[in-house]
């Protein structure tokens, strides 16, 4: 038996090592998107392993073994709805598609559909109270926001250079525009203020037309406005 045991070939302990390797991974991640669903219900203050526990499947043992501190977890949950958000962007952004198209769906991303329902709004406004107090979580959304104002400005200068927007308003400055207008409809969504979050689609009409002004396209379209 001792002998039998021994004689597993490196490829198979390899191959062993690494199915371990990905399940701590799929954990991980679920303990992440648990930790992001607690802390937009509860707030990071009243966040307990046992509510990332309940809201992940992942045992609260678990947790402290990949974690170790409640606020390594916490701040870890973050940057991982950033980086879920980046993919979304980037599958907005992807090759050849319009810049119409790349810009409107950037703010569907972005508003996450007007619905309050969603936790990202409420993690956001979490994650940006957190930061005032935060370095790391800081840094965090400056370079959240300064990776959304470089994608606008991305699908800005691709439609600028196609001959599809007006280009007096520079990418940066549309990057910032767009940005802030969809920070400034986001607080109230995640308010629950009828205005935006009761009225389908108000939220992402608001934003792609405050866009679509300055670039001097038709909202409905991505089409040149008549002057």
């Amino acid at each position: 038996m001792a002998g039998r045991t021994s004689s597993a070939s490196p490829q198979a302990a390899a191959g062993l090592t690494s199915d371990s390797g990905r399940r701590a991974g799929r954990r991980r991640q679920e303990a992440l998107a648990g930790a992001a669903r607690a802390i937009a219900r509860r707030g990071p203050e009243r966040t307990r392993f046992v509510d990332v526990s309940r809201a992940s499947g992942v045992p609260v043992s678990t947790l402290q073994h990949c974690f170790g501190s409640l606020e390594a977890l916490l701040v870890a949950a973050f940057p991982q709805e950033c980086r879920a958000e980046q993919a979304a962007m980037a599958r907005a952004l992807g090759p050849g598609r319009d810049p119409w198209v790349q810009l409107t769906d950037l703010t569907r991303v972005g508003i996450v559909g007007g619905d309050r329902s969603a936790p990202a709004w409420r993690l956001w406004v979490e994650s940006w109270r957190a930061a005032l107090r935060d370095d790391e979580l800081r840094r965090e959304a400056h370079r959240a926001h300064r990776l959304w104002r470089q994608m606008v400005g991305h699908a800005v200068r691709a439609g600028v250079d196609a001959g599809r927007f007006d280009g007096s308003l520079d990418p940066e400055s549309a990057g910032h525009l767009v940005v802030a207008v969809i920070d400034g409809v986001g607080v109230p969504i995640a308010l629950g203020d009828p205005a935006v979050a009761d009225a389908p689609g108000a939220a992402i009409a608001l934003v792609i037309d405050a866009g679509a002004r300055p670039l001097k396209v038709d909202p409905l379209g991505g089409h040149a406005a008549r002057r």
